[in-house]
C-alpha cells in the first residue's frame, strides 16, 4: 500500500514535533504589566468565542499528532471532527484525512469526503482510486469497479487502480477474474499487496498450493504487512486442518416414507491432497416394509495446478434386508478453468437409498455428467449441466439444467436471486419406486439470504416454480414451492453446529417424486 506509507512518511517529515507551551504553576506567578489589563471589582472576564474554523484546525492538529505516533484510530477520530466543522482545508489535506478516516474504520465518512473532493476535482486519480478501495471495503463492489474503470480508461496501466479492481473482483465472489490482473501487476516486479491479493484469491478457489507458494514470497517491510502475512498463514492453516463431522437427519414424505440418517466423516491433508473418510447409515421404513443401507467411502480431492481440479471417491454400499448385498460405489471428476469460467465432467456409480422400496429393490445407476459455469458482469453467473443415467432396471434418463444467478451488492445480509430451468426425461416407466417421468419441465425462481451476527449465522433459501410432465397416463402440471434453511453457530473457534431443514412439493425435488420435508442437526470440528 504505497500511498498509505507515503502519507505517513510525509507526516513524519512535516509535523516537526509537538508544541510546548509553559504553564505557570500558580496564577499568582503571572506578572501584570498594564493596569488596564486588571479587571475592576465586580467585572467578568470575557474570552473571545472560538470559531468553527479554529476548532477544526485544533482537531486537525491533534489528528496530525496521533498520525505521527501511528495511532490511526484516534487520528481518524480527530480528522472526522475537523472535516465536520470546516470545509476549507486544501484538497491535499482533505485526501490525507479521508485516508485515515477509512483506515480507522469510518468508511462512510471517508466516502462522503472523497466524493466531495471529486466533485471539485474530477480528475483527481488518487482520490478516485481510494474511493474505489473504500467502496469495496464496505461491500459495494459494483460501484468500486465503476470507479477503478474511470481511472483505467485514462491510465490503463495504473498499478493502484488495477490492484483496487482485482481486490474488488476477489471480494465480490469472482476471484478468478482478479487473478489475471494480479499476475499482470507482478510481471512488472514483486509487490507485497499484489502478492497478498493473489494468494488470497488462490485460497478462496481451493488452490492451496498456489496460496502456500505465494505466502512464501511475501516480504513484509512494515508492521501492518507482517500482520497480514501472519493472517494469511492462519487462514491457510484453518483451511487445511484435520476435521471431524457427525450428523443426523429425519425425512418424511406424502407416501409415508420415513428415513433416519446418521453420518460420520473425517478429513485430513497430505501435501496438496485433501482426503476424506465417510460413513452413512440409513434406516428406512414405510407402512409395508423396512430396510437399512450402509455406505462407506474414501475420497480424495486436489487442485494440482491453478487451472485444474481433480477428485474422486471409492467405497462400498451394503443393504440390510431380505435381499442383502454389497456393491462398489465410486466416482471420478475433473474441472478446468477456461478464461474466467469452469468446465467439468465426471462419472459415478451410485446406489438409490432414498426410500425403503428403493433399498429393497436394489436400484443402482451409472451417471455421466458435465457442466459449464461462467461469471458475467455485475455479479451474474450462468451455469448449464447435463447428466445421463443408466439404471440397473434397464432404464435411462437425460437431465438438463440451466440457471442464472445474481448476487446483490449487500454485505450482511448477503442476498442472491436466480432462475433455473430443468428438463428431465426417462426412456420408460420402470415402476421400481423412483420418479421416472417423461417430458418433465420445470421453471424455478430462487432467493437466498445469508446473515451473520457474532458467532451465529442464518441461511434461508425459498423458491417457487411451475412444473409439468407425463407419468402413468396422466399429465399433471402446476405451481410448486419449497425451500431450505440453516441456523448455525460457531460454538468455538474450531467447532460449528447447525440445525437444518428443507421441504418441497416439487416432483423433481426428491428421488421418489413425493412432497417431502427433512430436518436434522450436524456438527463439524477442526483440529
Amino acid at each position: 500500500m504505497r500511498s498509505f506509507w507515503g502519507g505517513l512518511s510525509l507526516a513524519a517529515m512535516t509535523a516537526g514535533g509537538l508544541l510546548s507551551i509553559p504553564v505557570p504553576a500558580h496564577p499568582q506567578a503571572m506578572t501584570v504589566q498594564a493596569s488596564e489589563s486588571v479587571p475592576e471589582p465586580g467585572m467578568r472576564t470575557v474570552e473571545p468565542a472560538e470559531s468553527a474554523e479554529e476548532r477544526a484546525l485544533r482537531h486537525k492538529d491533534r489528528g496530525d499528532e496521533f498520525r505521527v505516533r501511528d495511532d490511526i484510530g484516534h487520528a481518524g477520530e480527530e480528522y472526522g471532527k475537523a472535516l465536520s466543522l470546516y470545509g476549507g482545508f486544501s484538497l491535499e489535506d482533505r485526501l490525507l484525512m479521508a485516508r485515515y478516516l477509512s483506515w480507522s474504520g469510518r468508511i462512510d465518512e471517508a466516502v462522503r469526503e472523497l466524493n466531495a473532493i471529486l466533485a471539485e476535482d474530477p480528475g483527481n486519480a488518487e482520490a478516485r482510486i481510494h474511493l474505489a478501495r473504500c467502496l469495496s471495503w464496505r461491500g459495494d463492489h459494483r460501484a468500486s469497479l465503476a470507479e477503478s474503470s474511470k481511472v483505467l480508461a485514462v491510465s490503463p496501466d495504473d498499478k493502484d487502480a488495477l490492484l483496487a479492481r482485482a481486490n474488488a473482483l476477489k471480494w465480490s465472489g469472482d476471484p478468478t477474474a482478479g487473478v489475471s490482473i494480479y499476475k499482470g501487476i507482478l510481471e512488472r516486479g514483486e509487490d507485497f499487496d499484489t502478492r497478498m491479493g493473489l494468494s488470497q484469491a488462490f485460497l478462496s478457489t481451493g488452490y492451496i498450493r498456489g496460496a502456500r507458494e505465494g505466502a512464501k514470497l511475501l516480504t513484509p517491510e512494515y508492521p501492518y504487512q507482517e500482520k497480514e502475512r501472519k493472517n494469511l498463514y492462519a487462514e491457510i492453516d484453518k483451511a487445511t486442518r484435520p476435521d471431524l463431522g457427525a450428523g443426523y437427519s429425519y425425512y418424511h414424505d406424502s407416501d409415508e416414507n420415513r428415513l433416519d440418517r446418521y453420518s460420520l466423516s473425517a478429513g485430513f491433508w497430505t501435501g496438496y491432497w485433501k482426503w476424506g473418510v465417510g460413513y452413512l447409515y440409513t434406516d428406512a421404513a414405510n407402512p409395508s416394509r423396512s430396510a437399512a443401507n450402509h455406505d462407506l467411502s474414501l475420497s480424495a480431492d486436489s487442485r494440482p495446478a491453478e487451472w485444474l481440479g481433480v477428485g474422486g471417491t471409492a467405497g462400498v454400499n451394503r443393504t440390510s434386508n431380505d435381499n442383502s448385498g454389497s456393491m462398489f460405489v465410486g466416482s471420478a471428476r475433473a474441472d478446468v478453468t477456461v478464461l474466467d469460467g469452469r468446465i467439468g465432467a465426471g462419472v459415478a456409480r451410485k446406489a438409490f437409498a432414498d426410500t425403503a422400496e428403493l433399498i429393497e429393490n436394489g436400484i443402482r445407476f451409472t451417471e455421466i455428467a458435465s457442466f459449464v459455469e461462467y461469471p458475467l458482469p455485475y455479479r451474474f453467473t450462468v451455469r448449464a449441466s447435463h447428466a445421463f443415467r443408466d439404471y440397473s432396471d434397464d432404464n435411462r434418463s437425460h437431465d438438463w439444467q440451466g440457471s442464472i444467478r445474481h448476487v446483490f451488492g449487500l454485505k450482511n445480509p448477503t442476498l442472491a436471486a436466480g432462475y433455473r430451468i430443468r428438463s428431465l426425461d426417462f426412456r420408460r416407466e420402470s415402476g421400481s419406486g423412483y420418479f421416472d417421468p417423461a417430458d418433465y419441465l420445470s421453471h424455478r425462481g430462487e432467493l437466498s439470504v445469508d446473515y451473520a451476527k457474532g458467532k451465529g449465522y442464518v441461511r434461508l433459501a425459498p423458491f417457487i416454480g411451475y412444473q409439468s410432465f407425463r407419468r402413468r397416463g396422466d399429465t399433471p402440471e402446476g405451481v410448486f414451492a419449497g425451500g431450505e434453511g440453516v441456523i448455525g453457530a460457531h460454538a468455538a473457534d474450531s467447532v460449528d453446529i447447525e440445525l437444518h431443514g428443507e421441504g418441497s412439493d416439487e416432483a423433481g425435488g426428491s428421488a421418489s417424486g413425493f412432497t417431502y420435508y427433512q430436518f436434522g442437526v450436524r456438527m463439524k470440528a477442526r483440529f
